[in-house]
């Protein structure tokens, strides 16, 4: 199966099993083809909404993210210290560091996601991101996204779950190894 199918198609059981498994490895929730201007409204979200942690790899925290200090970063392409978020979503600690100015990316542990009413705190906040950047948010496997995929790969790449608007899609891969 290499389609994704609605988020009603499967279990809680299932998507806590599969999507959710603790295996050592956190999930990444991505926007790719992102710009600064979508950066600059994912930060603006992200601190209208939430409880922040900006921190500058040293000792300097905020809780606000200064997105000027993130530009500053991108133009000396990395040369300054490493900067990094950290915010919750309810239950959900979710982490990211400000590598490409092309590419959101945050990331979060699949311990976080304990119930069903935690895994819908995430999908609140993927459909409310996508929503206010008019794009879509995919949630993968850590590293897994199209340009990192093996030449081997068997058909398209596919997120875990696909979000577009209020939208949500999930890969149901494990039913094929049935």
């Amino acid at each position: 199966m290499n389609q994704l199918v609605p988020i009603s198609a499967v279990s809680w059981e299932e998507l806590q099993q599969h999507i959710y498994d603790v295996d050592g490895s956190w999930r990444d929730i991505y926007v790719l083809d992102a710009t600064r201007a979508d950066w600059k409204l994912w930060a603006d979200f992200v601190n209208a909404n939430y409880r922040v942690e900006f921190y500058d790899g040293e000792s300097i925290r905020l809780n606000q993210i200064d997105f000027a200090a993130v530009e500053q970063l991108w133009n000396s392409h990395g040369q300054a210290n490493m900067l990094g978020a950290g915010f919750f979503v309810g239950e959900i600690d979710i982490r990211c560091h400000f590598f490409q100015d092309d590419e959101i990316e945050n990331d979060i542990d699949p311990r976080n996601i304990t119930s069903f009413a935690v895994h819908q705190q995430l999908l609140d906040y993927l459909m409310r991101l996508s929503q206010a950047l008019g794009k879509e948010v995919v949630l993968t496997a850590e590293n897994n996204k199209p340009a990192n995929r093996s030449p081997n790969w068997p058909g398209p790449w596919l997120p875990l779950l696909a979000v577009n608007g209020e939208e949500v899609q999930v890969q149901p891969y494990w039913r094929n190894s049935k």
